[in-house]
């Protein structure tokens, strides 16, 4: 997502026509992919996921610019094209912040000029991963992207906010109506009052925390704006590989936390926001096991009358939702939108997964665990 929103924003600075493909898992001949013994699509159409200009709505009129394309209209138009490697320009970026590198891109690009312009696959990404791990390197750009129409008008597919309408009792009364117009940042859409939304990944992540905390990983890039309330310092010496227990256990309160650790941080948020905000409802955007997920619930529910809290209105999970086959396979976008628009979201720092959520409203956005 990140870099779908910085690619696009790249085209617009550039004026020039943005060429958005499917989302896709892989290339390889067939409409399926097996992952995790299942399967599932191997291609899916980036507008059964988005909306706004980044997937081909057009601009508002103030932007003069035109909407972007898919591949099959490009190739169509620009049967001759130049091609340029990523290299040309990157090789002399190391270490680059993104501000630089969208400098260095916009002059490569009115240096050129041919209107149809492709970067050569696989010569590497113009924004890599790298960058998006690099606090330091990354948010130079947040000036020139928040004001920019690929966010300011970034929003959700129909099939996104029909699912949320139909699940909307439970979730929020409020998204009983929902439409991509009401999740359009410039619209200044409404929170949803008295929600609050975790993010808590299961499964196989649990390797990765190691991982982690093996590399003294910081939070992601976008997870680590200066307002934010909770903030993350790895250790000062690196351990290249070989944490320490008490180490290991630091990350994992924060990338992996267990029952009791969410409890407790849940409480802890909810007794602080009293008396000007009052939380009310749960919604656990997760990948858990349903006989996980409800123990959690119980937890949550134990835990508020064990401390005289008032009782929760309503704990839902994605695993809850009344989902479409076609909205299943895109349920990560709709849990995403919940988010965006609950009153308080309390994710995963070390996730780039959070990006739309904090970079697209002002949603108050905590951590798993304040005592970094």
């Amino acid at each position: 997502m990140q870099e779908l929103v910085l690619n696009a924003h790249l085209a617009y600075l550039t004026k020039r026509i943005y060429v958005f493909e499917d989302y896709t898992w892989s290339k390889k001949a067939g409409d399926f992919s097996r992952f995790n013994s299942k399967w599932i699509p191997a291609r899916v159409p980036l507008t059964a996921l988005l909306s706004g200009p980044v997937a081909g709505d057009p601009f508002p009129s103030s932007a003069d610019a035109s909407p972007a394309v898919i591949p099959e209209f490009f190739n169509t138009v620009c049967s001759n094209r130049t091609i340029i490697n990523s290299t040309e320009v990157n090789a002399a970026l190391s270490g680059a912040s993104a501000a630089s590198i969208v400098q260095a891109w916009i002059d490569k690009l009115e240096q050129t000029d041919d209107r149809c312009v492709e970067i050569k696959e696989y010569s590497g990404q113009i924004f890599d991963f790298y960058l998006f791990g690099d606090s330091k390197r990354l948010l130079d750009i947040w000036p020139s992207l928040a004001t920019s129409p690929i966010l300011t008008h970034f929003s959700w597919s129909p099939l996104i906010t029909s699912a949320l309408a139909t699940n909307s009792h439970i979730i929020h009364p409020s998204l009983t109506n929902s439409t991509p117009s009401d999740f359009i940042p410039s619209s200044s859409p409404a929170t949803l009052s008295g929600l609050l939304s975790l993010h808590i990944r299961r499964g196989d992540y649990l390797g990765h925390c190691k991982g982690l905390a093996n590399w003294s990983s910081h939070f992601s890039g976008f997870n680590e704006f200066p307002e934010l309330p909770d903030r993350f310092f790895p250790p000062d010496v690196s351990s290249w590989g070989n944490a320490s227990s008490e180490e290991h256990a630091r990350y994992r309160a924060h990338c992996f936390p267990e029952i009791e650790q969410i409890v407790a941080r849940v409480r802890e948020v909810r007794t602080s926001l009293l008396p000007t905000t009052t939380l009310s409802r749960v919604y656990v955007l997760t990948n858990g096991r349903p006989w996980w997920l409800q123990q959690l619930k119980d937890a949550l529910l134990e835990d508020a009358q064990k401390e005289g809290l008032d009782e929760w209105e309503h704990i839902t999970t994605t695993r809850d939702l009344d989902l479409t086959g076609q909205q299943r396979h895109n349920s990560q976008a709709v849990d995403m939108a919940i988010a965006q628009r609950s009153e308080v979201f309390l994710g995963n720092g070390v996730r780039s997964w959070p990006f739309p959520v904090i970079g697209v409203y002002n949603v108050l956005i905590v951590s798993f665990s304040s005592r970094a």
